[in-house]
């Protein structure tokens, strides 16, 4: 009898105690309030978008004088955003020969609080195809790719307002469209100081914007599924369904080295490429801002702010 009346004044002390800091203001741990899930600067992308892919920059050809427009623009982002700068500023310069073109890579950084010396690299292709020489109809390259363009340099405003622990360039690349070549640039002629050692990742975004049948795809996990966290940890909290594939040789399209992310693979830099399937305005001069979903849009741009906060936190 004695034991049980022990346990009972126990049992009384215990449910006491929590009543008490409950009600009265004790030291019980508050509750755990999830971040939120939209960080990005909506109507700086949908405005950035919006001009990138506007008649007047004639399609953001690499070699057409209007895409002075397109280095513009991004070039004042990264200042509005106060981006570090490597040694020749925020342009990379390069020409291909035989065409004496020259072509500029726009890149920015961040240093990281704790480990400064480790790089992740966002990045999207600013350049399109130009204007049609039969009619003069612009292709405007709404989603192809002033879409991934206008997210990097919103990413790019938050981490500098939410400084990461590694440091993370921002790139925008200049003429993907003729074979990826400011991003092969880069990989082959790295800022100096900086090696190829040290960069641990590249996001890279390409047609971010029209997720028609409500998915997008996360490509590189075949090649490197100790990432699949990226695509793991985010299951349950989009609208947009998130997907990963088209990156074996199984795959019904291969997009591995496709687009920006097969310059990083190609030195054996881990990768996820963040896009949507063809659509019917894909490289059509039916790719305009108006067909552009802006809620799908904007999840989907911080989907890939919400990787680059996974990989700043997992990556060793």
């Amino acid at each position: 009898m004695k034991h049980i009346l022990r346990f009972f004044m126990a049992f009384c002390c215990i449910a006491f105690l929590q009543f008490c800091q409950k009600n009265i203001g004790g030291t019980q741990n508050p509750p755990v309030v999830p971040p939120p899930f939209k960080i990005l600067d909506s109507a700086q992308m949908v405005s950035d978008m919006q001009q990138l892919s506007a008649d007047s920059f004639k399609g953001r050809k690499s070699d057409y004088a209007e895409i002075a427009l397109t280095h513009d623009l991004i070039q004042k982002r990264l200042r509005q955003a106060a981006l570090d700068s490597f040694a020749t500023g925020y342009f990379q310069n390069f020409t291909l020969l035989p065409n004496p073109t020259q072509h500029k890579n726009l890149i920015g950084f961040i240093k990281g609080t704790e480990k400064p010396n480790e790089y992740i690299v966002m990045g999207a292709h600013y350049d399109h195809v130009g204007v049609r020489t039969s009619d003069g109809n612009v292709y405007n390259g709404a989603d192809d790719n002033a879409s991934g363009v206008a997210a990097v340099l919103a990413a790019a405003k938050y981490f500098k307002a939410n400084p990461p622990k590694h440091s993370i360039i921002f790139a925008l690349w200049a003429a993907e469209e003729i074979g990826l070549q400011g991003s092969k640039y880069f990989t082959n002629n790295l800022p100096a100081g900086l090696t190829l050692a040290q960069i641990k990742f590249n996001l890279n975004l390409d047609m971010i914007a029209r997720s028609d049948n409500n998915k997008i795809w996360g490509c590189g996990l075949y090649h490197y599924p100790a990432y699949a966290y990226l695509i793991d940890s985010l299951q349950g909290k989009t609208n947009v369904q998130l997907f990963s594939g088209f990156d074996s040789p199984s795959s019904p399209q291969n997009w591995t080295n496709l687009s920006d992310q097969g310059s990083f693979h190609a030195k054996g830099i881990p990768f996820l490429y963040l896009g949507v399937e063809d659509h019917a305005d894909y490289h059509k001069v039916t790719d305009e801002f108006n067909k552009i979903s802006l809620t799908k849009y904007v999840e989907n741009a911080n989907i890939a702010a919400q990787m680059m906060l996974l990989l700043d936190r997992k990556i060793n």
